[in-house]
């Protein structure tokens, strides 16, 4: 019996100090120096602006045109978001209902890309007046035609990987923002993470958040409604639903300690 009790204390005493190794590991992700900024600031300024913001387009191409001839300019999108004491904007133009337009040139078919580098262009001026630039990506396409018009080319992209996807599908989806998400990562280094609405089983199984913190330790993920660990921080958007009740209004629950 002696032997026993002892071998179950000596059980017990190493699963503690196990705990105590890997605690710090687990709570790495949560308190972070790369998230020190944002607990610093006091708003950020979310921007949902694309093809489908009033006055709606329906042609990509004619968007970009009007944005450019209306005298779109980044450093008037950051000095704006200054004046409300934001630090940060997130620009939430690769939306599932605005037409999934990318505000880059992209060698990646699929949906709208802007010959113009507008995504760049506002990196820029925003790393010029201490605004980090934060980018909205999403996991669903089951708004490809909402507006009457096919917002999202399986053609094209099938061609580009030499396979059939399709993009109306939540796994071609998943692959076809999969590679915008490299995309991304290789061409703006100065971007300061990503706000992912949601997550795609296709993202899962390819570990995609893992890689994303191995190329870009030092950016932010954030991610809409679901308290995945690997987060930096969660956005409850939905209403119902929660354990305990949240009151979005007030905001009177967020899980700790994000």
């Amino acid at each position: 019996m002696r032997l026993r009790a002892r071998t179950a204390a000596v059980t017990l005493i190493l699963a503690m100090i196990a705990g105590l190794i890997t605690a710090p590991a687990v709570s790495a992700e949560v308190e972070h120096p790369r998230q020190q900024w944002l607990r610093d600031s006091t708003a950020g300024l979310f921007l949902h602006w694309g093809m489908f913001t009033a006055p709606r387009h329906l042609d990509c191409a004619a968007w970009e045109r009007d944005v450019t001839e209306g005298g779109w300019s980044a450093d008037y999108w950051v000095d704006e978001a200054r004046k409300l004491g934001a630090s940060y904007i997130v620009l939430a133009t690769f939306h599932s209902r605005l037409g999934y337009a990318r505000p880059w040139p992209s060698a990646i078919p699929g949906s709208c890309a802007t010959k113009r580098d507008l995504l760049g262009e506002l990196v820029k001026a925003g790393q010029a007046k201490d605004v980090r630039i934060i980018l909205y990506m999403t996991d669903d396409p089951q708004w490809h035609n909402e507006q009457g018009v096919e917002t999202l080319d399986s053609a094209a992209y099938s061609a580009y990987k030499g396979r059939q996807v399709d993009l109306t599908t939540r796994p071609g989806f998943g692959m076809y923002s999969y590679d915008l998400f490299f995309e991304v990562m290789e061409k703006y280094p100065d971007l300061a993470g990503f706000w992912i609405d949601n997550d795609n089983e296709y993202w899962e199984q390819n570990r995609l958040y893992e890689q994303i913190r191995e190329r870009r330790p030092s950016w932010l993920l954030s991610n809409n409604n679901e308290d995945t660990p690997i987060m930096d921080t969660v956005s409850n958007e939905q209403k119902t639903g929660m354990t305990p009740s949240y009151d979005y209004p007030q905001a009177a629950w967020t899980p700790m300690p994000r």
